[in-house]
């Protein structure tokens, strides 16, 4: 019998400091617009990502765009609302989806690798499962986790959101046997309720103790699975 680990990928595996906020503000800076701060560009990074209306496929979200496209013109207006003006504003823009996507800006939790490790080890297929970037398998690449999984959903790709269960649904159908299936991720609502709706078992990772509610399996660090045994030590190993 097949197990699976499905891994959510961003602030569960590996983390970029200030994610968008921060790519943002290093461009602007690079383009000598010094007076903007992080403060400044947050707020308006809290809406318009696909992730933000999950109900939606991508199909309607994009209308026929592809993601860079869309997502290009969303932070070209963003920046314009800052003070550049549009031919800036497109071109830093442009230089987004680079600057993101720069390996030396992400790093490994301490944990991750060890937990993979022993995953593998307890026959576990380690397979990621994000709302992220359509490069998500490049950068996966770029830091150095390849080897340990069997495959790489990433929303970009599948057309849909976590939470939605259409996401669940399509890694669910190429898994094939999935009467093993456990979700680990950081989100609440991305990761524990959109797989306990899709009928998949649920852990939050909680690396900053925030959260309250016991209704699912909470840790703070994935080290702390290796000795779940509702997670890894089945009976008898």
């Amino acid at each position: 019998m097949k197990k699976y680990l499905l891994w959510d990928f961003d602030n569960t595996l590996a983390y970029r400091d200030g994610m968008w906020t921060q790519t943002i503000y290093e461009l602007l800076q690079e383009e000598g617009m010094a007076a903007i701060k992080l403060e400044d560009i947050s707020p308006h990074l809290r809406t318009g990502f696909p992730w933000h209306t999950p109900e939606l496929s991508h199909e309607e979200f994009f209308k026929g765009n592809s993601w860079w496209e869309h997502m290009n013109l969303y932070f070209s207006k963003i920046i314009f609302k800052l003070g550049a003006d549009e031919i800036l504003a497109c071109k830093i823009s442009s230089r987004i989806k680079e600057k993101y996507l720069d390996a030396s800006k992400w790093s490994l939790y301490e944990d991750t690798i060890p937990c993979l490790i022993h995953a593998k080890e307890k026959g576990y297929e380690n397979i990621i499962v994000s709302n992220h970037v359509p490069e998500l398998v490049e950068l996966v690449e770029k830091l150095g986790l390849t080897d340990f999984f069997s495959e790489i959903y990433t929303s970009a790709k599948i057309g849909f959101e976590k939470p939605n269960i259409n996401f669940f649904k399509k890694v669910l159908n190429e898994l094939g046997e999935t009467s093993n299936v456990i979700m680990i991720g950081d989100n609440y609502r991305a990761d524990v309720e959109g797989a306990t709706n899709a009928g998949i078992k649920a852990v939050l990772i909680d690396r900053k103790n925030c959260y309250t509610d016991n209704t699912c399996i909470r840790v703070t660090n994935l080290l702390e699975l290796l000795d779940n045994k509702v997670f890894i030590n089945e009976k008898g190993d």
